[in-house]
C-alpha cells in the first residue's frame, strides 16, 4: 500500500478522487488547498502527489517544487483545466512526472497511480537484486568472486584492509562487510583518514576532554568509542601521520581508548576495517608507515578490481546511474542507446565506477529524450575514447552475422561492408566526422559509400 496525497481546493473534486484511490488499496491524504498541502509534505512522506495548478492561496507549481525537494521525492502528476495545459508542459519541464486534463478520467488516473507505484516497487526490488552487498553492483565473475569472499570474511570478525584504486568502492565493500557480520545491528562508523589534519584526526578519532585544546569547549567521545559493538572504517589510512599511527596501534593492541588530554582508558570493542589505494607493503619499505601497524591491520586483505577489470558490470552500472539520477530530477528514466553504450564500453575509467557515475549523471542532465546517446555524454568524455577499438566492436559483430550460406565473394565483401558502415553509423549517432574516423576513411569516400549503400 502506498501513500498517495491529492491537493484540490475543490472539495468535491477531492474528495472524489481520494475515494477512487483508496477504493484501489491505496492510503490517502488530501489536502484542500496548495497551503495545507505544503505543511502535510513537510511532515510525511508520499510516493505520488496529485495536484491541481490553479488554486486560490498556493498553486500546484509551489506544491510541485516543495515535493522534488522533500527526502525521497514522490511522483507529482499535475491536474491542468481548460487554458492551462501550456503550465502542465512547463509543470513537465520542472520534474512532473505527467500531467492529466479536465474533465478527469478518474479510472484511467487510478491507473496511471497504480503504474507508477508498481514502477517504484520494481525499481526497489531489482536494485535489492543488483546490490546484494551493501549496495555494489555487477555481477562480472571479478564481482561474484568478491561477493563470495565477502561472506566468507564477514561473520569471522577479522581486521580487513581492503585495496583498491579511487572509485572502485572500497566503502561498499567496507559496509558490506559490516553488514554480513555479526556486528550488523551496530553502528558502521567510517573514518576518512586523508580529510584532517593531524590534531584534529587524533581528536575525531579518540575524542577529547574539555580543555584539551584550544576550542575545546567540553567532552567530546571519539569515533573509535563511537563504533563500540560495531565497525569502525578507516578510509584512506596510509594518510596517516606516524604519531597518529603509533596512537592507533596502542589502542588496537590494548583494545582500550585514551582521549586526547584525558589519563581515562576507556575499553573499547570494535571491528577495524581499513582502506587505501596504495602498496601498503611499500609505505612500510619506504618508512611511510609502521611496519608493527600494517601487520595488525593486513590480517585479512581485500582486492576490489578496477573498471577495466570488470567491463560486463558497465551496462549494469549505467543503467543503475540512470535510474538514480532521473529520480533525482524528478525525470523518467532514459534508456541507454547501442551507441553510447559501446562509447561506455570501451572507456579507459581511471576514475573508475564514481568516474561512470558522474558520465552518467551529465548524460541525464542533458538528455531530452527517452534515450541516452553519444551527443549527452561530455565531449572529453567521447574525445577519450579508442575509436579503434570501437571499430573492431562493429567488424566483429558484422562478422558474426555474415550470410551462413557461400555467396559470391564480392557480395559477401558488399554485405559486411554495409555492416560495417551502420554499425559506425549507430556507435557515431550518425556523426558522420565521428563515423569516418572510425573507419579510416575521408569524409567524401564515406559519403560515396552510404550513397551507393542507400544508407
Amino acid at each position: 500500500m502506498s501513500r498517495i496525497l491529492v491537493v484540490d481546493d475543490e472539495p468535491r473534486i477531492a474528495e472524489m478522487l481520494g475515494h477512487a484511490l483508496a477504493s484501489a488499496g491505496h492510503e490517502v491524504d488530501t489536502a484542500l488547498g496548495g497551503r495545507e498541502a505544503l505543511r502535510k509534505l513537510s511532515e510525511r512522506g508520499y510516493a505520488v502527489v496529485i495536484t491541481d495548478v490553479v488554486m486560490d492561496d498556493v498553486d500546484g507549481f509551489a506544491v510541485l517544487e516543495e515535493a522534488r525537494t522533500a527526502a525521497g521525492p514522490p511522483d507529482v502528476i499535475i491536474i491542468t483545466g481548460f487554458g492551462t495545459i501550456d503550465s502542465a508542459v512547463d509543470a513537465i519541464k520542472q520534474g512532473a512526472t505527467d500531467y492529466i486534463p479536465k474533465p478527469l478520467d478518474v479510472p484511467g488516473l487510478v491507473e496511471r497511480v497504480s503504474q507508477i507505484v508498481q514502477s517504484h516497487e520494481q525499481n526497489h526490488v531489482q536494485e535489492q537484486e543488483e546490490g546484494d552487498f551493501g549496495g555494489m553492483i555487477g555481477r562480472s565473475p571479478a564481482m561474484c568472486r568478491l561477493y563470495q569472499l565477502i561472506e566468507q570474511i564477514g561473520p569471522t570478525d577479522s581486521t580487513v584492509m581492503i585495496y583498491g584504486k579511487s572509485g572502485t568502492g572500497k566503502e561498499l565493500a567496507a559496509r558490506a562487510i559490516h553488514q554480513t557480520s555479526g556486528r550488523r545491528d551496530g553502528p558502521f562508523v567510517p573514518v576518512d583518514c586523508g580529510a584532517l589534519t593531524e590534531t584534529l584526526l587524533q581528536s575525531e578519532l579518540f575524542g577529547h576532554v574539555k580543555g584539551a585544546f584550544t576550542g575545546a569547549a567540553a567532552d567530546k567521545i571519539g569515533l573509535i568509542e563511537a563504533a563500540n559493538g560495531g565497525t569502525l572504517f578507516l578510509d584512506e589510512v596510509a594518510q596517516m601521520t606516524p604519531a597518529t599511527q603509533q596512537k592507533l596501534l596502542r589502542c588496537l593492541q590494548e583494545r582500550t581508548v585514551r582521549p586526547v588530554g584525558s589519563t581515562e582508558m576507556r575499553g573499547i570493542d570494535v571491528r577495524v576495517v581499513s582502506a587505501t589505494n596504495h602498496r601498503l607493503d611499500e609505505l612500510v619499505g619506504a618508512g611511510r608507515f609502521r611496519e608493527d601497524l600494517y601487520y595488525r591491520l593486513n590480517v585479512v586483505p581485500l582486492h576490489i578490481p578496477p573498471l577495466s577489470e570488470r567491463r560486463e558490470d558497465i551496462p549494469l552500472l549505467a543503467e543503475h546511474f540512470a535510474r538514480k539520477h532521473a529520480r533525482r530530477f524528478r525525470r523518467r528514466s532514459p534508456a541507454i542507446s547501442d551507441a553510447a553504450a559501446t562509447l561506455l564500453a570501451n572507456a579507459d575509467w581511471p576514475g573508475n565506477i564514481r568516474q561512470l557515475e558522474n558520465a552518467i549523471e551529465c548524460a541525464v542532465t542533458f538528455a531530452d529524450g527517452p534515450e541516452i546517446g553519444p551527443e549527452h555524454l561530455a565531449p572529453e568524455f567521447v574525445n577519450s575514447v579508442d575509436l579503434a577499438n570501437v571499430a573492431d566492436e562493429a567488424m566483429h559483430a558484422a562478422e558474426d552475422t555474415r550470410p551462413s550460406e557461400v555467396t559470391p565473394l564480392g557480395t559477401a565483401i558488399r554485405y559486411l561492408e554495409r555492416q560495417m558502415l551502420q554499425k559506425a553509423l549507430d556507435a557515431s549517432n550518425g556523426n558522420k566526422e565521428l563515423a569516418a574516423g572510425m573507419l579510416e576513411i575521408d569524409r567524401a569516400t564515406l559519403y560515396r559509400k552510404l550513397k551507393n549503400h542507400r544508407l
